[in-house]
Parts: structure tokens; sequence; C-alpha cells
């Protein structure tokens, strides 16, 4: 019987990672970035403290008990809905799991915090570290990304250069393209030339491809993207399009499963059944009745249709998991 998690999400499908089980150890939105394209939403927990903000303990029991249900992953992933690196305990809850399941770890961040020594070093046990760097130049740093003002690009840059060095691990460098900002030449050589210097095992370009946070930020066309992935070179590759997986996870779904997963980004049906290996028409019921419940609701991003938690549904103030287990209380 599968039950809600706080941390752990998934094992899901993902673009990069094959099959990866999620470990989200910061608060919802809490970044020291407010991105334009972010398919989580705004920021409005915007910091630069590093903290426990989420208890070492009981993500580790997660974790445990998820790794004994399945064994078809291929990555443990630090991600999720916040910036996993403003966790002051990464690098002990990175060597903890490594210890409990022998799996490779990889730790998607913004590697905005990488000038900060602690930050490398809580690091340095990943087997795969994926950073951003969307925009070079101060004025469309501050444009795309939106920073919090004690964050300067300058040292973003150097931060990388610095892990660089010191990593042993791969790094794949993720270059988000938004339509007429960073896709234009200028912006694009200035890339170029600091991406040369930080020598990442991949480069991968992507564009907008959920609901953005800004309703401006707009997808760049597939074909610049493919101008751009020969542009970077032999070791760039475009990761915007998705990968399809032709064998199933096996995963024991429930109604907690899925709310795990649009909480923290919105999923279109044909992305919520391969998510959870259900067949389309009853992950469409599913979804429906949960829509008529009050737990999620849709819209309509460039004619695909989403999925996403509700914020109003339910009992006032409460987690979709609480509304849902005040649902199961009064049935």
């Amino acid at each position: 019987m599968s039950h809600a998690h706080h941390y752990v999400f998934g094992p899901i499908p993902s673009r990069r990672l094959g099959r990866s089980l999620g470990v989200d150890v910061i608060p919802r939105k809490l970044c020291n970035l407010n991105c334009i394209y972010c398919e989580v939403g705004r920021t409005d927990k915007w910091t630069m403290q590093r903290s426990e903000y989420c208890p070492v303990k009981e993500i580790l029991e997660e974790v445990e008990e998820v790794l004994r249900d399945h064994r078809e992953i291929d990555y443990i992933t630090f991600s999720g809905a916040g910036e996993p690196t403003l966790h002051s305990k990464l690098g002990e809850l990175i060597r903890a799991v490594k210890r409990m399941s022998g799996l490779p770890v990889a730790v998607i961040t913004n590697g905005t915090l990488l000038f900060l020594p602690e930050v490398r070093k809580d690091l340095l046990e990943a087997d795969v570290v994926l950073p951003s760097l969307d925009a070079v130049s101060p004025r469309l740093f501050r444009r795309i990304n939106r920073p919090h003002p004690d964050l300067r690009i300058e040292d973003v840059i150097e931060g990388l250069k610095s892990f660089r060095r010191e990593f042993r691990g791969q790094i794949w460098l993720e270059i988000l393209l938004v339509k007429g900002l960073n896709d234009q030449r200028s912006e694009i050589e200035q890339l170029r030339r600091v991406v040369r210097e930080l020598q990442p095992d991949k480069i991968q370009l992507n564009t907008v491809v959920r609901p953005p946070a800004e309703p401006d930020a707009e997808p760049v066309d597939e074909a610049v993207l493919r101008g751009l992935c020969e542009f970077f070179g032999e070791l760039c590759e475009v990761i915007a399009s998705g990968r399809i997986f032709s064998s199933p996870l096996h995963l024991d779904v429930s109604r907690e499963d899925i709310l795990a997963v649009i909480s923290r980004r919105a999923m279109t049906l044909e992305q919520l059944a391969q998510t959870m290996t259900f067949s389309h028409l009853d992950m469409l019921i599913v979804l429906g009745v949960m829509e008529e419940e009050g737990l999620i609701d849709s819209f309509y991003f460039y004619d695909q249709k989403y999925y996403r938690t509700s914020d109003h549904a339910g009992v006032e103030g409460a987690t979709p998991t609480q509304r849902l287990s005040h649902l199961n209380r009064e049935e």
C-alpha cells in the first residue's frame, strides 16, 4: 500500500536521469532566484541563508522506506520545488543515501551557491551535478533569473569554475533559453566563451516546456535549439523534447502519489500516465475524480492541458495531502 511522503517522490521518468527517485529537501519555492520561466511558480521564500530546513532524520527514513519497495531506480536525485544547496546538511544527506542504497546520486541545482566552499564540499560525493547557467551578462541574469540582491553573476561563474577544478564526477550544465532574451547572438557568444572555460561534461539546452512563472516567458523554436546545439559543439544536446520510456515502472499508484508529483510541477495527462504507468483512460478517470473532489485543477498552456494541485480546494490552509486525509475521513 503506497502512502504519501513529504520529501521523496517517484521514482519517475526523468529526461536526463532515467528512473529517478526524487528527494526534495527544501520547502516549496524557497530559493535565491525567482526565474521567470520556473515551472514551480514565483519564489515566495527568497533567501541566501543555508539551514536545515527539513529534518535529516525524517528525509532518510522516507528514502529508506521507498527503497524497500522500488528497485528499478537509476539515480537518487536531490531536486524538487526549491534550491537544494540551501539545505545546510546536504553533504550529510548525500553520504547517507549513498551508504544506504549503493545507487548513484545526482543533484539538480541552480549552481548559484558554488562560490561558497562549504557548498562545493557538500557536493563532492555526488556522482552527477546538474547546475544551470542561463545568462552571463548581469542585465540578462537579473531579467531572467531575478536573483537575490546579494547574488552577482560574476560570483556564480567563479563558483562554477572552482567546482569544476575540485569535483571528480560529471557536470551536466543546463542552459534554458527564453525567446527574445538569452537566445540573442551577443548573449549566446558570451555564454559559449564562459562554458568553454567551465569545461562541463555535457551542455544541455532547454527551453520553456512547462507553464512558467511569468506568461511572457516563451519557448524558443526547436529549429533554433538545434542550430544552437551545433554552435555549442559536440558536447551539447537538446533536452527540451523529453524522453519516452518503453518499459513500465510498476509503481503502486495512489492519489497521494499523484499529488506528490504535481505539487512540485504541473503535468499533462500523458506525462502523468507515463510517470505512473497507468493507461491514459485510467489516469483520466482518476484525475476527473480528484478534480471533482477539489484536490486538483486544470488549465491550458500552449494548447496542452495541465493538472496541478488546487490552492483553494478542500480544507482552508491545508496541504493537498491534508485535504485528501480530510476527504478520506469524511468518506
